[in-house]
């Protein structure tokens, strides 16, 4: 009788182990902010249709629209409720590595938010991860007043959706090699990864991936000499497994090679495709150039501009054909904040032709003095210190660009190397 006393009180605290054990393993994975938002892992999910899984509790608010979209390309989704205090919206961004932290990316910028008030759904997309892994890691970068950008000491771990996904190879091209159109070439001489960055993330830790970039060496002729005036202005790296990455650049000149560095980079275990658009930077003939004078400023609401903005129906300060395309440009909305930018030009091409580009040159106020500009959206380049300005010249450039495409296998630069940063 002892004995199955005993065996029975052992079967218990073995079940109760087990099931200590498949609770812990299934336990709701939670990354706390310094700000007190409350980040849970609900799902993720892979696919063209979005659907939120029906076994995951939503939040409570009774007319929430349905956690449904769709994606143009099969993309990943990654789903967080995020509890927030009232009045507060919470800062952060995410970025994706593999387990070893080879290398990372960030979100697309596309988040779907569900809900409302202090308890949301978040559906927060990816166009790149380590598709042939089995697991990765997300992390959360949260935005802390007087420290700056913070990585947070936690993450989720993320099961590969498509790890059973059967992916062709590809085959890289020797380098250097040289691709022309018309009159112009550009020849890839090397690829490198792991080169350091030209924006810390992390300050902590500068080994980090995501404080290592990409740098591309090109050659760049036309007609047999160097095109001092020509930079590579986007570069889209993708690879066999349907990831792909969008990112500007920047560049120099050394010698004969143009260096250009950029964020983000894919997996460097395989070959990258890049296709490289190419954009004339000065030489423009008269009819690819448009000056404005005498752009007024208006006061607006940083609240509304983006409204505003979408507007099809505003009216104009100036517009003009350039190159065969309708260049329209706006008063200059003026906010009384003082966030950045201070103000905003919103300089809009109407059905601006595929390989066209549409450059601001110069911005400049009534006396010619030079004005700090950057650019803040699509079509809207933000202003830093406009005190006393009460009008803008604006000098743009509608021209065509070069595309070049190369399949190339990374290498991993050195910390004796050269060429790197």
């Amino acid at each position: 009788m002892k004995k199955i006393i005993i065996w029975s009180v052992v079967g218990i605290i073995i079940v109760g182990i087990a099931a200590a054990a498949f609770w812990w393993l299934r336990r709701p994975q939670v990354i706390t902010l310094n700000d007190g938002t409350k980040l849970t892992l609900l799902a993720v999910t892979y696919g063209r249709h979005q659907v939120l899984p029906r076994n995951v509790k939503t939040a409570s608010a009774r007319n929430q629209r349905a956690p449904v979209f769709n994606t143009p390309n099969n993309t990943l989704v990654v789903w967080i409720r995020q509890e927030h205090p009232a009045n507060h919206w919470p800062n952060y961004q995410l970025y994706l590595y593999d387990k070893a932290g080879t290398a990372c990316v960030g979100n697309s910028g596309q988040w779907n938010n569900y809900g409302g008030g202090t308890n949301e759904i978040v559906a927060i997309q990816f166009n790149a991860f380590p598709r042939r892994q089995g697991k990765f890691i997300v992390r959360v970068q949260e935005y802390i007043q007087n420290e700056g950008q913070v990585l947070n000491e936690k993450h989720f771990v993320i099961s590969n959706p498509a790890h059973n996904g059967s992916f062709p190879d590809w085959t890289a091209e020797s380098l250097p090699v040289t691709k022309t159109d018309g009159d112009f070439s550009v020849t890839l001489a090397k690829l490198n990864f792991g080169v350091d960055a030209n924006f810390n993330r992390d300050q902590d830790n500068p080994d980090d991936a995501i404080n290592k970039g990409v740098e591309a060496v090109f050659q760049v002729q036309q007609n047999g000499t160097n095109a001092v005036n020509w930079q590579p202005a986007q570069i889209e790296t993708s690879d066999a497994t349907g990831n792909h990455q969008s990112a500007g650049c920047s560049s120099h000149w050394d010698g004969d090679n143009l260096v250009a560095d950029y964020q983000w980079g894919l997996w460097p275990g395989e070959p990258w495709k890049l296709r490289v658009e190419f954009s004339k930077q000065s030489g423009f003939t008269s009819d690819e150039l448009l000056t404005v004078t005498n752009i007024p400023f208006r006061p607006g609401n940083r609240n509304d501009f983006w409204n505003w903005s979408r507007s099809r129906t505003n009216t104009p300060f100036a517009e003009a054909t350039v190159n065969g395309v309708l260049v329209k440009i706006y008063p200059a909305q003026q906010f009384a904040d003082e966030m950045q930018p201070s103000a905003v030009l919103l300089v809009r091409a109407d059905s601006l032709p595929e390989g066209m580009q549409l450059t601001l040159l110069k911005l400049t106020d009534s006396q010619g003095n030079d004005i700090d500009h950057w650019g803040w959206s699509t079509d809207a380049y933000g202003m830093r210190d406009i005190e006393g300005v009460t009008n803008l010249t604006v000098t743009i450039a509608v021209h065509q660009d070069h595309f070049f495409e190369f399949t190339a296998k990374p290498g991993k630069v050195s910390a004796s190397d050269d060429t790197g940063q």
